[in-house]
């Protein structure tokens, strides 16, 4: 049967437009039922000093990223300058940032590293455990606060919840890992093997895979690079919520950081806009903070980080101009 080739532009079309009105009717509700006036009040009166910090923070961040990706792919036998993937993760963040969804970053580092490994699936199995290693130290700092911070934080609706669910999806994802021909028997029952395509590039991230099996010291040092990423990722937020003068305590600030960042990655709003914003405010209430403190909040520690990629379509920007020139030098 012949498949109309307009009807995926259409229905991502339409899907991009839906999580705009999810956001936009999220936020303009959230703006109605803030006091205004106090919010701006909190953000014209900030620490700038306590800014400074967030921004310092933000770009420690940044680095133990690009140095967390330069292990995984020097595990599977790629040197990479620092500096070129420094560059590539500045574009991937802006990306990040101004794309409807997240994955438009990925796809960046995916094409320049493919230049290095020679392989797109080879490039796309980095930077999925790169990842996933991301996301399993969000988890597993959620859990630590969760254990550890008591009452006052317990509480916070849906977190044992969202932690039990996570927990089943890790620990599949940790039985495939370490059980070598369980996704191959997946594949099997699947039916896929029957599809040349599909059985090559399984190959290839298979191979990719038994190396990181094979290099697991590697794997420990990036996830290790990803714990003390995810750890100044809460501390960025920390400072913003000083900065705002908001008397909010670590342990719960290492609870709700975690927990918000897990549940805007699902993909109903755009980029996470409104979904972030209503979770910190039910958060908030439910540790005795105002509705505005926790929309300043949201607002400023996500819009310092959109106006600090930008740094990026700088970069973007630079190469545009210089991929022209090299070609007429060639």
């Amino acid at each position: 049967m012949r498949v109309s080739l307009d009807s995926d532009p259409v229905k991502r079309t339409a899907l991009l437009f839906a999580k705009i009105a999810v956001s936009l009717c999220l936020l303009a509700y959230l703006f109605a039922t803030t006091d205004l006036a106090a919010l701006e009040r909190r953000i014209r009166t900030g620490d700038t000093a306590l800014f400074a910090a967030a921004v310092l923070l933000y770009g420690l961040m940044l680095l133990l990223a690009t140095w967390r990706w330069r292990v995984l792919l020097q595990a599977q036998g790629f040197e990479a300058r620092l500096r070129d993937l420094s560059a590539s993760y500045l574009v991937a963040t802006f990306f990040n940032n101004f794309l409807p969804s997240n994955i438009g970053g990925d796809l960046v580092r995916v094409r320049d590293s493919s230049k290095l490994t020679g392989c797109t699936t080879t490039s796309v199995a980095v930077v999925a455990i790169d990842r996933i290693l991301g996301f399993g130290a969000l988890y597993v700092l959620a859990v630590a606060a969760y254990a550890t911070g008591g009452p006052s934080v317990r509480h916070l609706a849906g977190a044992r919840s969202v932690i039990a669910g996570l927990g089943v999806f890790f620990s599949v994802l940790a039985y495939v890992f370490f059980r070598p021909g369980t996704a191959r028997a997946l594949m099997a029952r699947s039916g896929l093997n029957s599809v040349p395509w599909a059985r090559e590039q399984f190959e290839v991230v298979q191979a990719a895979v038994h190396v990181y099996r094979d290099r697991f010291g590697d794997v420990w040092k990036a996830f290790g690079a990803s714990l003390a990423l995810q750890a100044i990722f809460v501390y960025y937020y920390y400072a913003v919520a000083h900065a705002l003068r908001i008397p909010l305590t670590l342990p719960a600030c290492f609870l709700m950081v975690p927990l918000c960042t897990l549940v805007q990655a699902i993909p109903v709003s755009f980029n996470g806009w409104g979904i972030r914003e209503t979770v910190f405010i039910v958060y908030f209430a439910q540790v005795g903070l105002p509705r505005d403190s926790a929309l300043a909040f949201s607002l400023v520690g996500a819009g310092l980080v959109v106006l600090l990629s930008l740094s990026g379509a700088v970069v973007w920007t630079s190469r545009a101009r210089t991929t022209p020139e090299a070609e007429r030098a060639g």
